[in-house]
């Protein structure tokens, strides 16, 4: 045995769920010896692909992935994928091959620790065949304990070195931080003396679902979720849905009026409160977290509480006293009647430019199976995906937008993809995102899977045209490009709509074997600029 083949190994029975990459020289054998030991891997046709649909399946599947980059140029190409997953603490090992210590002048060599640590990634490095077993396993716990995104460097020589196999040693489970008794008191004195209650859950609070929804009937306090968690309370009567640029009129009206916020593993971020504008002056504000340092991070609060959210309600249950609070008769009936966007109405402009980016939307929402996960990337267009597709849990809907880049919005999809194949995959992407992505449609094409991808495509870089009203947007409009040719020349089926009835094109693909994926290229009306992309820029 050698060292990659070591890595490997105990990567594998460590339990990682899945493996993504391009493979080269020098990731060649690491790649392999994961292969060997069970762990599937999908070849991709870009390093960035692979980052983020690792990102993505380890956000989906609850189990940490694998990404394996060759030295040097195969880890710039994966860099802004492993910035998302570690700006959004996702659980990812990037197992990245580096250039030997002698190797001073190779023209891969470049300093990858100072590389990643910029990003906010965790550099980790296999020293020697003696610390390979103790170097893997310290970088799996680091990203797993700790939610965090690590770069684990391979040295070639280290890799190619003799190394003895030896067991693994025992990891006995780390209990997460339990909030203390005066904790528990002091968040249940501010939601006994609250009488608009509303919980604000984020990523943090994935897995403690059943136990707010118990301790929000108890106190009476209506729930939301970030764009991160969306789905979480999806069967709720008394979900308010996403908190921040997607929620509906409804409800940042009654998160506005609440006089309590409680930020449940959510980090209360601009996008998530409106720059601060949707809590209510004189609001009092409490955050539970499982890491101090996310405490009042992003805005001040008056009661911070270190401890896991599941464990934290569970123990507020008690502690609170019963009442209505928030839920009352014309509260749940307006939720029922407007809680969601698509409940509003609007003025079709659908027309000669294309069809309206909500009129095709919610004809989306009602054709496709409920059972479904959405990905969404980044432009003027998200908010339409993001807040009109309804999802059927927090797994359901992914949302990589801790960088917000453009163009992650397919591989984030393909990763959850296999993450969920009891799921019909949907991604919802820009045409500049599209057509930034468009390698990995050779991957859906060779996978197989039977997935929608739905380009919202008016024809430039939207955020920007809206957003520069009156300016010169020749630098950010393009002739009008057949997207769905694209997706036929990868292999897959395509239809293009231009107006509703355009639509039964998905409508015959569903009905059909779904053989193989479906390209929608969407033509759309201008909106002007989306409601959430007018919220988002006063932050600009």
């Amino acid at each position: 045995m050698i060292v990659s083949e070591l890595v490997g190994r105990t990567l594998a029975e460590l339990g990682v769920g899945h493996a993504f990459g391009v493979v080269g020289s020098g990731n060649f054998h690491v790649t392999n010896a994961l292969r060997e030991a069970g762990v599937p891997f999908t070849a991709t046709r870009h390093e960035g692909g692979a980052a983020t649909m690792a990102d993505a399946f380890a956000r989906m599947s609850g189990r940490p992935a694998v990404l394996s980059v060759h030295q040097g140029c195969g880890l710039t190409n994966a860099l802004t994928g492993v910035t998302e997953a570690a700006k959004s603490r996702t659980p990812l090992i990037v197992l990245a091959a580096d250039t030997a210590g002698s190797a001073v002048r190779s023209n891969f060599r470049i300093d990858q620790d100072a590389l990643v640590t910029a990003v906010g990634a965790v550099a980790e490095r296999v020293h020697s065949p003696d610390t390979a077993l103790a170097d893997t396993v310290r970088a799996y716990r680091t990203a797993v304990e700790q939610r965090r995104t690590v770069v684990l460097n391979l040295p070639l020589d280290v890799q190619a070195a003799p190394a003895e196999p030896a067991p693994l040693p025992a990891l006995p489970p780390v209990a997460p931080p339990r909030a203390s008794a005066e904790g528990i008191a002091a968040l249940a004195a501010l939601l006994d003396g609250a009488e608009h209650p509303v919980f604000v859950a984020g990523r943090g609070a994935r897995g403690a679902r059943e136990e707010l929804r118990a301790l929000a009937e108890e106190s009476g306090a209506l729930l939301a979720t970030s764009a991160v968690a969306s789905g979480l309370f999806h069967d709720d009567p008394w979900s308010l849905g996403i908190s921040g640029g997607f929620a509906s009129p409804l409800t940042a009206e009654l998160i506005t009026g609440a006089d309590l916020v409680v930020a449940w593993g959510c980090a209360l971020t601009m996008w998530t409160t409106r720059h601060g504008r949707l809590i209510g002056e004189g609001a009092r504000v409490a955050q539970v977290d499982l890491d101090v340092d996310a405490l009042g991070a992003h805005r001040p609060v008056d009661l911070g509480v270190v401890g896991d959210v599941a464990a934290t309600a569970a123990d507020l249950l008690g502690a609170v006293a019963r009442r209505r609070g928030y839920r009352t008769p014309e509260v749940r009936s307006a939720i029922a009647d407007r809680g969601r966007l698509r409940d509003v109405p609007y003025t079709d402009l659908t027309g000669p430019e294309g069809i309206d980016p909500r009129t095709l939307t919610v004809a989306l929402d009602d054709l496709l199976p409920a059972e479904r996960v959405v990905a969404v990337d980044s432009g003027n267009f998200m908010g339409y995906p993001a807040a009109y597709l309804q999802v059927p849990d927090e797994f359901g809907f992914c949302f990589t937008q801790g960088f917000q880049s453009v163009g992650l919005g397919l591989a984030t999809a393909l990763g959850a993809a296999l993450a969920r194949p009891d799921r019909l995959a949907v991604a919802a992407l820009g045409d500049g995102g599209a057509l930034m992505g468009a390698a990995e449609l050779d991957t859906v094409a060779r996978l197989g899977i039977p997935m929608v991808i739905v380009v919202y495509d008016d024809r430039a870089y939207g955020a920007e045209v809206h957003h520069f009203t009156g300016a010169d947007h020749a630098t950010v409009r393009f002739p009008e490009t057949d997207i769905a040719a694209v997706g036929r020349g990868h292999g897959l089926d395509a239809v293009t709509v231009r107006t509703p009835e355009d639509l039964k094109g998905v409508e015959d693909w569903l009905a059909g074997p779904r053989s193989r994926a479906l390209l929608v290229n969407a033509k759309i009306a201008s909106d002007g600029g989306s409601w959430w992309l007018q919220e988002a820029f006063r932050g600009h």
